[in-house]
């Protein structure tokens, strides 16, 4: 499994779930296990959506 940039924290981490984004679809969510347990918000870079 490859480092990605979580999109909540910006930390590079191998353990993360990546999803397109609710609204847009066009792109790719990437949230680190720590974000995802604490529901750190997110935003998509496309869209701006705001996520938990």
């Amino acid at each position: 499994m490859a480092l990605k940039n979580c999109s909540s924290c910006g930390r590079q981490t191998k353990e993360y779930a990546e999803f397109p984004c609710p609204s847009c679809g066009e792109e790719k969510i990437v949230r680190c296990y720590h974000c995802r347990e604490v529901i750190n918000p997110y935003s998509c870079k496309r869209c701006g959506r705001d996520g938990p």
